[in-house]
């Protein structure tokens, strides 16, 4: 669940000057519209063993793993793009040790922003899994209660 004061902290924009989200923050994060708005989910678990209950939303976890996705894509686009500066600085500074500390820090570079990729790509996947099991759990209790029920 969204933390809207933390948001507020975090990313003022996203509100109005009452404290309340903007129309284009709801649209753009529907998971901070839903936490304002406080709507009941359509799946709700009871934890084992007397805990917490358990609540979620399949549609809002496939729209966060959509967001992932995309910005996944624009991890990949904008962290590419240095490498024209630091090709052509590599090119102009030949023969100083300066270049290969620079080509070092590029590999580097590439690594880190090609695992944060992937990490970003897994979070996406992982949720758009989370949201099928979730439906197809839903589906599966609906379709026992109307076996035993008919």
């Amino acid at each position: 669940m969204a933390d809207l004061e933390f948001e507020r902290r975090m990313n003022p924009w996203l509100f109005d000057s009452s404290g309340n989200l903007t129309a284009d923050a709801k649209k753009q994060f529907p998971d901070l519209a839903a936490a304002a708005a406080g709507p009941v989910a359509p799946v709700t678990v009871p934890a084992a063993g007397g805990g917490q209950t358990v609540t979620t939303n399949p549609a809002m976890l496939r729209t966060a793993s959509n967001n992932a996705a995309a910005l996944q894509g624009s991890v990949r686009t904008e962290c590419g793009q240095p490498w024209e500066h630091v090709n052509s600085a590599v090119s102009s500074l030949m023969g100083l040790n300066l270049c290969a500390g620079l080509n070092n820090a590029w590999s580097v570079w590439q690594s880190q922003t090609h695992a944060l990729e992937q990490a970003i790509g897994n979070i996406s996947q992982n949720l758009q899994t989370t949201a099928q099991n979730y439906e197809a759990t839903e589906a599966s209790i609906h379709s026992q209660f109307a076996q035993k029920h008919d």
